[in-house]
């Protein structure tokens, strides 16, 4: 119901790809991050106020081998 009022959506999405080795005390943990991608979504939404709001939200996507982890931050 919210999405109806989305009047302008402007996608912006970054593909970094970097590796990294972690030494720990019960070995060599070595984990590789597959992807960060970072999603900007700036969106303009005049549903319900009669001025219209400028919405950011961040989507951080980080995959490594077994598990994949998403961090999303919503700012008005």
């Amino acid at each position: 119901m919210l999405w109806r009022g989305l009047t302008q959506v402007t996608h912006i999405k970054l593909l970094l790809f970097f590796q990294t080795t972690h030494t720990g005390q019960c070995g060599l943990l070595h984990i590789t991050l597959l992807s960060l991608s970072l999603l900007l979504i700036v969106a303009s939404l005049n549903t319900f106020w009669s001025a219209q709001l400028l919405v950011l939200c961040f989507t951080n996507v980080v995959n490594s081998y077994s598990n994949s982890y998403e961090l999303v931050v919503v700012i008005c």
